[in-house]
């Protein structure tokens, strides 16, 4: 199967807008999230190497090493969410006529629900990840990069509620109540976590470029 990362852009989104149900909003939220960290090396690299900014280039560099295997990790997670949806399509067909059949296919549907639930949760785990590395590079960039600095914050931020809205519709459909009571409690946390300190990034460079539209503004 060709990877979805491996596509144009065009091509994706001719897959996402069509009648397939996969890839899906999981894919998307992990997309959200390796452009956000994506955007967040970025501003490392346009600050790495600029002598007015001289003082931040180790925290720069640091960041970057931090930040690109993050990206690599949400680009396998969309291919990833698709492939958890497409076992659990595969195990909503399998047979039901007698009842050793039904019981087999609750099992597997179980089995394969929980994997769709545990795949948005990795990408959530990832979105934290990647708030840490803007909180690093907050106020420490060249500042002619603020804005995309705001849209990283903001691509984390919908990357983060895209996953949290793809576990919760998981499980609801799992009878496993312990399984499901654990993997929501940790991504009620991690989810609440990345929402407060990723709109505080956001809100922190809102406050740094309003002024220049507000001259625009007049």
């Amino acid at each position: 199967m060709e990877r979805l990362t491996d596509l144009t852009v065009t091509q994706f989104t001719d897959i996402l807008a069509s009648d397939a149900p996969a890839p899906g909003g999981g894919s998307v939220a992990a997309l959200f999230g390796a452009c956000g960290a994506s955007l967040a090396v970025m501003t490392a690299n346009l600050t790495v190497g600029k002598k007015k900014y001289a003082e931040h280039w180790d925290n720069a560099e640091s960041a970057k090493t931090i930040g690109m295997p993050l990206v690599e990790q949400f680009l396998k997670a969309i291919d990833d969410d698709t492939l958890a949806f497409n076992r659990l399509f595969e195990a909503m067909h399998l047979p039901k006529e007698t009842d050793e059949q039904k019981a087999a296919r609750r099992a597997a549907m179980e089995e394969a629900t929980k994997e769709a639930a545990n795949m948005p949760f990795h990408t959530l785990t990832l979105c934290e990840r990647a708030v840490s590395v803007l909180e690093q590079l907050r106020d420490r960039i060249n500042p002619n990069c603020a804005s995309d600095f705001g849209v990283g914050a903001t691509a984390v931020t919908t990357a983060a509620r895209g996953a949290w809205l793809n576990i919760c519709i998981n499980l609801q459909s799992l009878s496993d109540e312990a399984f499901v009571n654990d993997l929501y409690a940790r991504a009620k946390a991690i989810y609440d976590d990345v929402s407060a300190r990723a709109e505080a990034l956001y809100r922190a460079i809102d406050v740094q470029c309003r002024p220049v539209c507000n001259q625009i503004g007049g």
